[in-house]
């Protein structure tokens, strides 16, 4: 699997709510940072992942606008939109902003080794 599949299947695990589908596309020592504070690696993501899941119910994830400004034979780099929809507290909710995103390759297979989700940028 190239990067942009392994891009693209993290995304799809991600929208099962089931770390134990995430994992496998995510390094061991990964770096998230998010709204709510910087996470690294699998214990640390998975508790924020799930912290999320909990609160956004039936949460559908999506990527938009990819631009890989980097991709080597190890390293592959690219920014995005990102958009959400879900349900919080039984009320539909949505929301959305800017990303980046650094696949390394581990033993021949490509992982999400950081990601950085923010807000949108200003106009």
């Amino acid at each position: 699997m190239n990067h942009v599949a392994t891009l693209s299947a993290y995304v799809e695990a991600l929208n099962t709510h089931s770390w134990e589908h995430i994992a496998p596309h995510v390094a061991e020592d990964a770096v998230f940072i998010f709204t709510e504070g910087t996470f690294i690696g699998h214990a640390a993501a998975k508790a924020s992942f799930e912290k999320t899941f909990a609160l956004i119910q039936s949460e559908q994830f999506s990527l938009h606008d990819i631009a890989w400004t980097v991709v080597t034979d190890e390293v592959a780099v690219c920014r995005y939109e990102f958009r959400w929809d879900g349900l919080i507290s039984g009320q539909p909710a949505s929301g959305g902003g800017r990303g980046t995103s650094i696949l390394r390759k581990v033993h021949d297979r490509w992982l999400i080794a950081h990601e950085h989700l923010g807000p949108s940028a200003r106009k």
